[in-house]
């Protein structure tokens, strides 16, 4: 989940708020692109990555969560790997602290950004929705201490669920969030994608309730523009558990995709500790 997530990362942020001309004459899933801020974000996945795998590595590692110990674990990944990505509210806070403690005192946690969303998508794993809803929260609440933000976070991990433990075959993806969420919220697309909590996560429901293809899912998506390198990595990883999805991308995405200390290989391994901590019994 965690590559396949990395996978639309990378290649999602060679069109991140991007002109639409742009995106309509290079998105067509044949190599990667360089961002258009940051060069050395080609082959090579963002943020958006590196804070998923920093709740990921939390989730192998304990049953216990506490703001302190996610911000923690924001901090250690960000300084063992620093890249760009990340607003300059959170880049800056992060580049300061030296712990969680650090970084829970510097940072203004009072966004509604879609940050908290994008992080969350291995919280899925957790079969017990209580303890799930509780770790998205307190996720959230480092960064994004909002309504809009820890709903948001709680959209992702719940469709990664559903779609896990196959709830799919009685019921629906969005009234099954609704439902859970006590919500009554209308899942649509509206381009391009903003990157607040709400219009991202609404745009990813829609799209990966209606998906049955990785390969036309990441290329669809894409389409919208807006913040590309996080609705495609959020899609990406959800569909990894959907069944009824064709799981095939082109092969350059996988063979070029980094391979540095945390690229492919580990981003692998921590999905393979994943399935064996939470495998389906």
């Amino acid at each position: 989940m965690i590559l396949e997530a990395a996978i639309g990362d990378a290649y999602g942020a060679g069109f991140e708020f991007q002109e639409m001309n742009y995106i309509e004459k290079y998105n067509d899933l044949t190599q990667y692109h360089k961002h258009g801020m940051y060069t050395e974000i080609y082959k090579r996945y963002t943020d958006d990555t590196q804070m998923a795998i920093a709740i990921a590595e939390l989730l192998l590692e304990e049953d216990n969560w506490t703001a302190e110990k996610v911000a923690n674990k924001f901090v250690i990944a960000f300084h063992r790997d620093k890249r760009r990505g990340y607003s300059n509210r959170v880049y800056n806070a992060l580049d300061t602290s030296k712990s969680g403690s650090d970084f829970i005192q510097i940072i203004n946690n009072q966004s509604g950004g879609n940050g908290s969303a994008m992080r969350a998508y291995s919280i899925g794993y957790i079969k017990d929705i209580q303890k799930l809803l509780s770790f998205c929260e307190i996720q959230a609440k480092v960064s994004h201490d909002t309504i809009e933000g820890i709903q948001c976070a709680k959209r992702i991990a719940l469709a990664v669920h559903f779609y896990r433990y196959d709830l799919d075959k009685n019921n629906d993806l969005i009234s099954f969030i609704n439902e859970t969420l006590g919500e009554n919220e209308i899942y649509e697309v509206t381009s391009p994608i903003d990157m607040h909590g709400y219009p991202t996560t609404k745009a990813v429901i829609k799209i990966v309730s209606e998906a049955t293809s990785m390969k036309d899912c990441l290329k669809y998506c894409i389409d919208f523009g807006g913040d590309t390198d996080t609705v495609a990595e959020l899609c990406m990883a959800i569909l990894s558990q959907k069944k009824a999805c064709d799981k095939i991308l082109p092969a350059f995405l996988l063979e070029e995709l980094e391979n540095g200390a945390f690229g492919k290989e580990y981003l692998k391994k921590l999905d393979q500790q994943l399935e064996e901590k939470f495998g389906l019994m």
